[in-house]
């Protein structure tokens, strides 16, 4: 299809020509072919329709803040004229080296070429670098433009990088969190490891009671029932994670929020819970209760499918709705936050945490609206620990601390300690519920850190 240029030289052509016969000046007669060829030549020749591309490589992990180089073939078969390509990219990649966007010139001749760049991705997630938008020129600009797109799909798995723990030696002096010698499971066949004297229940076998021990505490009167000795079970220990994927946890830059460095943590835990031989599970919960469950299993398969599933979460949003006024004015605010239900996530695991005896680490950011939730959920959860000593040592509650996260600058961090001492009450009625509570502020210190010296 012609383009505006080419009517505008055949008005020229019609023009001169009805300029020279009306004056009879054959000049102007012979100066009317020039548009006129001009318009001849164009619908000869024919700018580059079709383009075709191929990239390297259909698929690129790597992780969160590294450079990854994408490169693709570009065939283009016939025309002649300018191309221009553009390989569109997702948010949250910054072009590093080179150019995603190219012109050239293309030739008579069959023209083939490879187009090369480097990004880098700030989020983790996965993303898709689908379309390569193309457009092409003719040489005379007496033709419309040709515009076109090419499927051609990259998939990207950005993913954070992993934490690496060292073994530490005497670790029960060292850290406040406890390792998975204290999340041993309930039920298996009885070792010969002494693990704790207590009271009598209805079940227990004859021959487990304690006398020794039952006399002395009848002597003292603290208790008429039987003592029991009882032992280490075989079996996995096992590890849950519950990570809370509320809008709670969306507060501070787009890139670098507690919910970012929450599956980060999550993430740590599964690989250093897995590495000591431990069963791990991961609930992915939010205001509908558990939105993603891996039961526990162990091993290197585990921890990559841990690892996958955590790539593609995505915090919920706090959404925006429409009201209308009593006066007819529309306003738009921000919904109230729902805190995220903990309970109903854990009685969906319930199957899977009775009997045994599980350590529960809830990865969460405490707040004045789901603080309540929080401890139900606690509450739920110490439903299926056993009644040992120590019982509150069987859920932690890693607190992120997000004010700190947010904070700009240093008066923003002055005022992230006052709310974090306003506050205080909050994490006393969770460690009140029976949970240990951590506290980590991910720009301060790393997670390997925190699970070393808790």
């Amino acid at each position: 299809m012609l383009s505006k240029a080419s009517s505008k030289l055949f008005s020229a052509f019609l023009t001169l020509l009805l300029a020279g016969a009306f004056l009879g000046n054959q000049i102007l007669i012979y100066l009317s072919l020039i548009p006129l060829l001009t318009v001849a030549l164009a619908l000869n020749v024919n700018q580059p329709s079709k383009i075709i591309v191929k990239r390297t490589e259909k698929e690129l992990s790597l992780y969160a803040g590294d450079d990854a180089k994408i490169s693709f073939r570009v065939e283009i078969p016939d025309g002649v004229g300018i191309v221009t390509l553009a390989d569109m990219l997702p948010s949250y990649f910054n072009l590093v080296d080179g150019n995603n966007f190219r012109v050239l010139w293309k030739g008579f001749r069959k023209q083939s070429f490879e187009v090369s760049y480097r990004i880098n991705c700030v989020k983790r997630g996965v993303y898709e670098i689908s379309k390569i938008n193309w457009e092409s020129i003719h040489p005379l600009l007496l033709k419309q433009t040709k515009k076109g797109s090419e499927e051609e799909t990259l998939r990207l798995f950005v993913k954070h990088r992993p934490i690496f723990i060292k073994r530490a030696k005497f670790i029960r002096t060292v850290s406040k969190m406890p390792l998975p010698s204290e999340s041993q499971a309930k039920m298996g066949i009885a070792t010969t490891d002494f693990r704790e004297i207590r009271d009598y229940v209805p079940g227990d076998p004859y021959r487990s009671i304690n006398w020794k021990a039952t006399a002395k505490s009848a002597q003292s009167l603290k208790s008429w029932l039987p003592k029991v000795n009882e032992f280490e079970k075989e079996g996995k220990k096992v590890v849950w994670v519950f990570l809370d994927k509320s809008a709670n946890m969306v507060l501070g830059p787009e890139t670098k929020n507690p919910f970012e460095y929450a599956v980060q943590a999550a993430t740590a835990l599964a690989r250093f819970y897995l590495e000591r031989d431990c069963k791990v599970g991961l609930c992915v919960y939010g205001i509908a209760g558990a939105e993603a469950m891996i039961f526990p299993d162990v091993g290197s398969r585990q921890f990559y499918k841990i690892f996958r599933e955590l790539i593609f979460q995505e915090p919920e949003r706090v959404k925006v709705v429409s009201r209308n006024e009593v006066a007819g004015a529309d306003f738009k605010e921000l919904q109230e936050e729902k805190p995220a239900y903990l309970r109903s996530a854990v009685m969906r695991c319930r199957g899977h945490l009775m009997g045994a005896n599980p350590l529960s680490i809830i990865v969460t950011s405490i707040s004045k609206k789901n603080v309540e939730a929080i401890i139900e959920g606690i509450k739920e959860i110490r439903k299926y620990t056993s009644g040992m000593r120590f019982k509150a040592s069987r859920v932690i509650v890693i607190h992120l601390m997000g004010n700190h996260i947010a904070a700009r600058d240093d008066y923003e961090e002055i005022a992230a300690d006052i709310l974090d001492l306003k506050n205080r009450q909050l994490f006393e009625k969770v460690r009140r519920a029976g949970a240990q509570v951590v506290f980590w502020n991910p720009l301060r210190h790393g997670f390997e850190k925190l699970l070393l010296t808790g």
